[in-house]
């Protein structure tokens, strides 16, 4: 579900309307965030930590209304009930992957149960982004795009932007943990709308998934 935003009266009127008028009117940011307790959970669970940390993105997106906000194909802003993931999952040893739509539900245990039997699902082989052009071609972009880089820790990010002018949605990359001071960190990027998220809103959302990781 979605709500169509009468711009007009909107409490980002002025932010918004001011970076429309920029070439790219994002802003990425790279920050650390601590995860050795999920890293710590999901060993003793037998889980995926790459699901424990995709679920701490979500929900953290889900609480706070500025990652929520869309442009449609119509130029409307419109603002989603819920958002869920975009995430490219390796089907080989060869790097080659699949991009996979990953519903959020609030209960972690319904989210892992869920995200798992899909990603088990998964062929062997297909069109990478066979999935994610299907949501950009029924307007569905109610998503988040989430990437992991397992392999490499980083200190910044420039991602591929699906148009000289932005990107609607927010994309995510997550490097490899590493540990640093006894601490278990690992980098998180984003790219998002600066027109509908600002410094405290991308601030709120660290600290928020740093305190479902810890």
């Amino acid at each position: 579900m979605k709500q169509i935003i009468d711009i007009q009266t909107w409490e980002r009127r002025d932010n918004y309307n001011f970076f429309l008028t920029l070439q790219d009117p994002s802003i990425a940011v790279t920050a650390e965030v601590e995860c050795g307790g999920a890293k710590a959970r999901a060993k003793a669970e037998g889980q995926s930590f790459f699901l424990h940390y995709l679920y701490a993105i979500l929900r953290a997106a889900n609480e706070i209304k500025e990652f929520r906000y869309r442009t449609n194909k119509l130029k409307q802003v419109v603002l989603y009930d819920k958002v869920h993931a975009m995430a490219p999952i390796k089907i080989n040893e060869n790097g080659k992957f699949l991009s996979v739509y990953i519903p959020y539900y609030e209960d972690f245990e319904t989210f892992h149960r869920s995200a798992t039997e899909i990603i088990q699902g998964l062929p062997e082989d297909g069109n990478p982004y066979a999935s994610e052009s299907n949501q950009m071609e029924e307007n569905e972009i109610d998503l988040i795009n989430v990437s992991a880089i397992t392999g490499l820790y980083f200190t910044s990010l420039s991602p591929a932007k699906q148009k000289q002018d932005g990107t609607s949605y927010p994309l995510m990359t997550v490097g490899k943990a590493v540990v640093r001071e006894g601490k278990l960190v690992m980098p998180i990027a984003i790219y998002v709308n600066h027109g509908f998220v600002d410094g405290h809103h991308i601030a709120l959302f660290y600290q928020k998934v740093e305190e479902l990781l810890k």
